[in-house]
Parts: structure tokens; C-alpha cells; sequence
């Protein structure tokens, strides 16, 4: 891990943020949505204000570009792996490091922000569908307190530009 850690590999500490909203206004910081795993409930949601804290770890580099998982670090369930599950549209905390699991920084920009690409499930030996994680917060309205949270935990084609949903995405030091 240490390699990793000294080629900027690794990052450690971090929490998911999403940039933007779809009603065109920026949340600034530290009111942005962030992903949260809640202690009551099994699956991923957005925030307003603070979020879960991962380390995103290197685990494939190939022909086909760098992967990546999410490892949480400081949740009510610390110490598991962060699953997409793309039929149905949520991210998971699971014991064991999944191909779900997996996922790669696309247009990457100098700030920081990116989108995170996910391969669908494999169909008939076809090449999978690829997606985009996607965080929203149309339910969230501008008064609301900084722990307001939705279930607006998604996936969209990619790629696709920003029309509707917040896709893109960066890892902010907690």
C-alpha cells in the first residue's frame, strides 16, 4: 500500500462528493452531496453536507485503463467494500471485493472532478453497457439542515453529459 500511497495512487480518507445540482446552482462547500451508508439502512445515499469516508485503492491496471474500489473507513460499517449494483440502480456495502466493486476515473479534470465509470453486467458474451454513478438532490431544497439526505443514488449511461444528474464526481479530504 505504501507504493501506491507515494505515487498518488492511493488515496486515503476521503469522502465522495458530487458537484453540482440539476437545478443549474452550485452547493458550496461544505454543503455539497456526498455519499453516505447510514447505519440503518442497506444501501448507499446522498447527503447534504458531509458523507461516508472511503480510501479509493488501486486494484487492476490494464490494457483497458486503471480500476479502483472504494474500502470504508470510518462508517458504522467500517471495513467493507463499496458495491455498484447497476439493475438496481444502488451502491452497497459488501464483506468481500466484488468485479462490481471495480471502477475507473473517466475525464478527469485538473481540479479534481471526474466521472466514475462502471462496467454493467455482462450479457450473452457481449461487451458490458458502461455507466456513470450518479448523485442528485432534487429532493433536497435550498433551507434544508446539513444532514438532509435522499435516496437519489444512481446510474446513467455513459457517457452522457450532465442534463439531469449529478455525474460529476471527486474525492475531498474528510
Amino acid at each position: 500500500m505504501k507504493v501506491f500511497e507515494l505515487s498518488g495512487a492511493l488515496e486515503t480518507d476521503v469522502m465522495l462528493r458530487g458537484w453540482g445540482d440539476p437545478r443549474g446552482k452550485k452547493y458550496s462547500v461544505p454543503r455539497g452531496l456526498h455519499l453516505i451508508f447510514p447505519e440503518d439502512w442497506t444501501f448507499g445515499r446522498v447527503r447534504l453536507g458531509t458523507g461516508s469516508k472511503f480510501d479509493v485503492i488501486p486494484v487492476y491496471s490494464g490494457p483497458e485503463g486503471d480500476r479502483y474500489a472504494l474500502w470504508t473507513t470510518a462508517t458504522s460499517a467500517t471495513g467493507k467494500w463499496v458495491r455498484f449494483d447497476v439493475p438496481q440502480d444502488q451502491v452497497e456495502l459488501v464483506d468481500i471485493l466484488k468485479d462490481e466493486s471495480h471502477f475507473a476515473k473517466s475525464n478527469v479534470s485538473k481540479t479534481g472532478w471526474m466521472k466514475i465509470v462502471i462496467d454493467g453486467p455482462k450479457e450473452d458474451g457481449a461487451a458490458p453497457k458502461r455507466y456513470q454513478l450518479s448523485l442528485a438532490g432534487t429532493m433536497i431544497m435550498e433551507g434544508d439542515p446539513d444532514d438532509e439526505e435522499t435516496s437519489e443514488v444512481s446510474f446513467v449511461e455513459y457517457p452522457k453529459e450532465e442534463d439531469d444528474k449529478i455525474v460529476k464526481i471527486s474525492f475531498v479530504k474528510a
